[in-house]
């Protein structure tokens, strides 16, 4: 946790009883939150360098709330044997917006855009209430083939020369490139237990999470929900996990606002916040123009 932000931790029920831990940055009654939420392999504090940057820039003047997904960071861990669906992470991200008050923005990173398009297709009612949606390095597909076995996930749809799946986890994909230790020279994948060991995170964890994510896709229900809500698709140019035309793919499918930032990889959000703020302030200023227009929070 950085210092300088103050946080309040609550804890979230989930229709199943799951506990999910969760954080709020800035006053609850403020007139507008940002929800975040994160992808594989990461947890909630994946969004810190976002959020600071977004405090300081706004003087604390909006609300942020981010959450550890079931099985990640601080909330309760998923089973060795559980099959996870996206159907229950859309549950679970229900329960967190019950948390929050006033005008609210989305925000999303890499596969959790595929939660967000299920959610939005469970609830196209409550979904056009948002004030608008944001995704980084978005995808309107799992952007690998699922796993055939529990040891070796199968080579990307998007060739990247002789690497698989479980290489580039091990050297793309989230918070910090030194806690993966690939070499170039490498000749074969190794285990999918080895990538998760060296990446601190629960295979359980992973392998419910491969069990959700590849079943995701855009559903008609999804796109005709997500062109009645302002959406923004921001991208890195050099992302070698989700690439730059599936992302822009997305934003025309959902007539999404479509960036590409230069020189950015798969972790826009984390390592370039300056960048990352640009379409949430557009999505912030869109949800006080409408309250100014309807003279307060619905």
């Amino acid at each position: 946790m950085i210092p300088s932000l103050k946080d309040h931790a609550f804890a979230i029920t989930a229709r199943d009883k799951v506990q999910l831990s969760a954080r709020r940055t800035g006053a609850a009654s403020a007139p507008a939150s940002v929800v975040y939420v994160h992808g594989m392999l990461t947890d909630a504090s994946y969004w810190l360098p976002l959020i600071s940057y977004l405090h300081r820039h706004l003087d604390g003047g909006i609300a942020q709330i981010r959450y550890d997904q079931r099985g990640h960071g601080h909330s309760d861990r998923v089973g060795p044997h559980t099959r996870l669906s996206l159907r229950t992470l859309a549950e679970d991200l229900d329960r967190v917006l019950d948390h929050v008050d006033g005008s609210i923005v989305l925000v999303a990173h890499s596969v959790a855009s595929l939660l967000i398009q299920e959610w939005v297709s469970r609830d196209p009612h409550r979904a056009r209430d948002l004030a608008g949606i944001v995704m980084f390095n978005g995808c309107s597909e799992f952007p690998y083939a699922p796993a055939t076995s529990h040891e070796v996930i199968p080579e990307p749809h998007q060739r990247l020369g002789r690497h698989t799946m479980c290489e580039q986890l091990g050297r793309y994909l989230y918070t910090a490139p030194q806690r993966s230790r690939w070499s170039r020279r490498r000749t074969r994948a190794p285990a999918l237990a080895e990538v998760i060991r060296r990446l601190h995170e629960p295979i359980e964890t992973t392998m419910a999470d491969l069990a959700a994510y590849p079943r995701g896709v855009l559903s008609a229900e999804a796109i005709n929900a997500l062109r009645g809500i302002p959406t923004w698709v921001q991208t890195g140019q050099l992302d070698p996990v989700v690439a730059p035309r599936w992302s822009r793919l997305l934003a025309e499918q959902i007539w999404a606002e479509y960036d590409t930032v230069p020189g950015a990889g798969h972790s826009l959000p984390h390592v370039h916040p300056d960048r990352a703020s640009g379409p949430i302030l557009a999505a912030l200023e869109v949800a006080y123009r409408t309250q100014r227009l309807t003279g307060g929070v619905s």
